[in-house]
């Protein structure tokens, strides 16, 4: 079983943190970050998900991330989880421009 964790509970991130349970027999939902207070306490009490006040402790709890935040914060959260050699899933569009969706395929080849 795959131990995931969210990074965004936004509209999106909570449609992904719903599929993510769903899904219980092959993955385990970790956690959550997101660091818009409100949100967070209100999609960890809704759906009773842990929510991880530090990104890296979440990170490294986990097997996979799913990076559902403004496109905006993709290519750096991506380089940071694939620097620690965890999967990735981004949703869509993956990066702002195809040079950083480039620098992301070089640095999950060198992870």
């Amino acid at each position: 079983m795959l131990k995931i964790g969210l990074l965004g509970v936004g509209h999106l991130g909570k449609i992904h943190a719903k599929c993510i349970q769903l899904a219980d027999q092959a993955y385990e939902l970790v956690g959550f970050y997101d660091p818009d207070d409100q949100a967070a306490k209100k999609i960890a009490e809704a759906q009773q998900i842990k929510r991880f006040i530090d990104l890296d402790e979440l990170i490294d709890a986990v097997d996979v991330v799913d990076i559902v935040t403004p496109t905006l914060t993709h290519f750096d959260l991506a380089s940071r989880v694939i620097k620690k050699s965890k999967h990735v899933f981004i949703e869509k569009p993956i990066t702002r421009t195809p040079e950083e969706a480039e620098e992301l395929l070089r640095l999950s080849s060198e992870y």
